[in-house]
């Protein structure tokens, strides 16, 4: 499975992603962006490459929209399997910081990442480096059964690494925000520094436990290191704000 989606990523155009019309700061400028707001409600979001049945994926992965007006991708696969992925050559000291929101409405029965029997995620975003040939990634996910914080190596891959940000039926149908710093990661994982990132991935799946995931995503960024310090600042900011406000209450 893993190695399907590294395949699907490097085989794709080379797709910058969608830039956004701001006034960010050089610092903070994002060399990917994805927010799928361009795109129609209902449809497939076309700057994304497939891998695999293109007929299938469009029944997978469409455009949603909130009642707020926000746009942003679901993802409900029944029994399948299928990955749609960006490809964007950067050095990743310079960009090592992947951001994105997501949440999850049906996670795959029993599914345990460690397994080749079981490797369904509800949810995953992917980073794939180095090699054309032999690629190195990581896999973060939404799992159904698996501890936060597990990281193992992929059974269908041994050049990838799986790394289990949420797990198991979330408390509440809020988004779930991830801020990962994929070069620190890798050098973690791996044992030495990558090299160039070649794209980002997306992987709902449920077939090899024969069920149903469905998950959304959104506002997926990848952004230059000093991005993370300030990212950093207000975070605590506002985890200040709720703390000092829950006192008051």
């Amino acid at each position: 499975m893993l190695r399907r989606v590294l395949m699907m990523v490097l085989g794709c155009m080379v797709l910058g992603g969608v830039a956004r019309a701001d006034d960010r700061p050089p610092a903070q400028q994002p060399v990917l962006e994805e927010t799928f707001e361009q795109y129609a409600v209902g449809t497939f979001p076309g700057r994304w490459e497939v891998r695999g049945d293109e007929a299938e994926a469009r029944t997978i992965y469409r455009v949603a929209e909130e009642e707020a007006g926000n746009r942003f991708l679901r993802a409900s696969a029944e029994r399948q399997d299928i990955q749609i992925g960006l490809t964007k050559k950067f050095g990743p000291e310079q960009y090592p910081v992947l951001r994105w929101r997501w949440r999850v409405a049906r996670l795959p029965a029993g599914g345990d990442e460690r397994a080749k029997p079981t490797n369904d995620s509800a949810a995953a975003v992917y980073v794939v480096f180095d090699s054309r040939i032999m690629p190195r990634a990581i896999k973060y996910v939404w799992s159904t059964t698996l501890p936060v914080g597990s990281t193992f190596t992929s059974p269908n891959y041994w050049r990838g690494k799986v790394v289990v940000l949420q797990s198991g039926p979330p408390d509440s149908p809020a988004w779930r925000q991830e801020t990962v710093n994929f070069y620190e990661d890798y050098k973690k994982l791996f044992g030495f520094a990558p090299g160039e990132v070649q794209g980002v991935a997306i992987l709902t799946d449920s077939d090899v436990t024969q069920s149903s995931a469905q998950a959304d995503y959104d506002d997926l960024a990848v952004l230059p290191a000093a991005a993370l310090h300030t990212l950093e600042r207000n975070e605590t900011s506002v985890a200040s704000a709720l703390g000092d406000r829950q006192e008051r209450q």
